[in-house]
């Protein structure tokens, strides 16, 4: 079973000692060599020694890159260091020679490599090997306890040298299994932290001091565009104007709290972003940067806007019911009187055109009135099952029966089948309004006007009604379904504010896309199906 080493440069850094052992041993017998009187004889022995390290360093790192550091390659190692240094002292002096240091070095190399069992069995090699070069060699009587105390010494050095390397083989392999382990932990936090910030809906992005972008998630690149993608280590301001800007205020203390700013869509469309910023700060409580965490904010913003046009509706429609019954009365009464005096014989003309301007401004006054209960107050509804093209038919017949209205090609795409439940009555003023909404911003001639309708998403049906007209500036699109807001001088601004109620009483929704001089297309989003209770 092989040996699990945490970091595999230990083994390199100890075959490079070797080699850096080996070359400076080489080095001193070149250059001590002249010293030897067999010079020729210890050179080729040494050289042999030297020659056959080398040799074995080589194919210890190529078994370690096949096998890695098994059981086998470790003996092996063990072995074959103990017989070199064996080799390399009895050739220089035997148990008196310079090169006994390198049995410690065998001793240290198979503890740090291995374990207790390894350097237990080189510890043992070495003293044995050291013992029998020790009693090879004829020691003088009159130096004899000299001899033996140092030769005590040195076994007792290797047993001392041994015990350590092996205290610090365990440290060794201890400290670098928890920092083995730290580095798994710290790759898993990495990938926890990153999946978290790309699995957020809201866009982030960090930058250091230096406001240089150091992070951004995926979401940031859908609000912002695939510019920010070359962002890394670039400033900020270069890719995000509106994010340098509120970060340059939370600097300077002027913002801290969620701000709401504008912003414009990578497709060009307007919107809006809501933005936070908070400081980054290290273990220590240092600061490593700033963090800017945004969602777009667009649809919100719409939605309350659309809560608050409703609220003001509704108010204002309560006035207006009010209001309106109290005209009609003697708005009646004036007309009547009116038409009664027009009759009359004995009428001056200036008196009967005077008497025609009240006839046809109480006419309009009336009209105004009904369009204001229409609206306050709409009719109860009777749903029925209707099929959309009819209904649609219907009214294009009826408006082509106005004189006053430019021509248009009126162009239909809806499939017969289409079937969905509503007020006929109700959903016929809609598309009314609608299209004398689009007949009125037709040019003089080539006008257009498409009608476009499609089933939808989860019982909802689509219907657009576009026109190639003089279109809405974009300063008006917010304010199209307003009550009393109008472009035209004639007009009470209640056509569109009528449809819109109407729309949102049965559950729908309409948006409006607008581009001036090319026309405006009306999108309405209506459920298919829907409760059939009475108003």
């Amino acid at each position: 079973m092989p040996f699990k080493i945490s970091n595999s440069r230990l083994f390199y850094h100890l075959i490079a000692g070797r080699l850096a052992i080996l070359l400076l041993l080489l080095c001193i017998t070149y250059l001590q060599s002249k010293y030897f009187a067999d010079s020729f004889l210890k050179m080729t022995q040494l050289s042999l020694v030297l020659g056959g390290a080398f040799f074995l360093t080589a194919v210890y790192t190529i078994w370690y890159e096949k096998k890695g550091l098994n059981k086998w390659l470790l003996y092996t190692q063990t072995l074959f260091d103990v017989i070199l240094v064996n080799l390399a002292v009895f050739w220089t002096g035997g148990f008196e020679s310079p090169l006994v240091f390198l049995y410690p070095v065998a001793i240290l190399t198979a503890c740090i490599l291995g374990s207790q069992r390894e350097g237990a069995i080189s510890t043992f090699l070495c003293i044995i090997s050291y013992a029998g070069l020790f009693w090879l060699y004829d020691i003088p009587k009159n130096g004899f306890n000299e001899t033996l105390y140092n030769f005590f010494i040195t076994i007792a050095a290797f047993n001392i040298i041994a015990s350590l390397g092996i205290v610090l083989a365990r440290r060794l392999h201890y400290t670098e299994k928890k920092l083995s382990d730290t580095k798994v932990d710290l790759c898993r936090m990495e990938e926890i932290h990153h999946h978290l910030a790309e699995s957020i809906q809201s866009g982030l992005i960090t930058v250091d001091e230096k406001e240089n972008i150091t992070f951004f998630n995926h979401a940031a690149v859908n609000i912002l565009g695939q510019k920010i993608i070359n962002g890394y280590g670039q400033p900020l301001q270069e890719f995000w104007q509106t994010g340098a800007e509120l970060l340059q205020n939370f600097r300077n203390g002027r913002e801290s709290k969620r701000q709401e700013v504008s912003h414009t869509t990578p497709q060009g469309s307007p919107g809006f972003l809501g933005t936070s910023i908070f400081l980054l700060k290290g273990y220590k409580e240092q600061r490593l940067g700033y963090g800017i965490i945004f969602q777009d904010i667009t649809e919100i913003k719409a939605r309350e806007e659309q809560f608050q046009r409703m609220d003001r509706l509704a108010a204002l429609g309560e006035m207006a019911a009010g209001l309106a019954h109290e005209i009609r009365n003697p708005l009646a009464s004036l007309s009547g009187a009116a038409q009664f005096l027009e009759e009359s014989a004995m009428l001056h003309p200036e008196e009967r055109r005077l008497l025609k301007i009240i006839s046809r401004e109480s006419d309009h006054l009336n009209d105004i009135t009904k369009s204001f209960l229409l609206y306050a107050k709409p009719e109860g509804r009777k749903i029925q099952n209707v099929s959309l093209l009819e209904e649609i038919e219907s009214v294009i017949s009826l408006i082509k029966q106005r004189k006053k209205l430019p021509h248009a090609d009126i162009e239909r795409n809806i499939p017969a089948n289409l079937k969905f439940e509503v007020d006929p009555s109700q959903f016929k003023q809609v598309v009314l309004n609608l299209l004398l909404n689009a007949y009125q911003a037709l040019p003089y001639k080539d006008g257009k006007i498409s009608i476009y309708g499609k089933n939808g998403e989860e019982n909802h049906l689509i219907l657009k009604i576009s026109d190639n007209g003089t279109g809405i500036k974009p300063e008006d699109l917010p304010k199209v379904f307003n009550p009393f807001f109008s472009t035209r001088p004639d007009g009470t601004g209640l056509g569109l504010a009528i449809v819109h109620r109407m729309v949102n009483e049965w559950n729908g929704d309409i948006k409006v896309d607008s581009e001036q001089d090319k026309g405006s297309t009306f999108t309405l989003h209506l459920p298919k199906y829907t409760e059939r209770i009475s108003c």
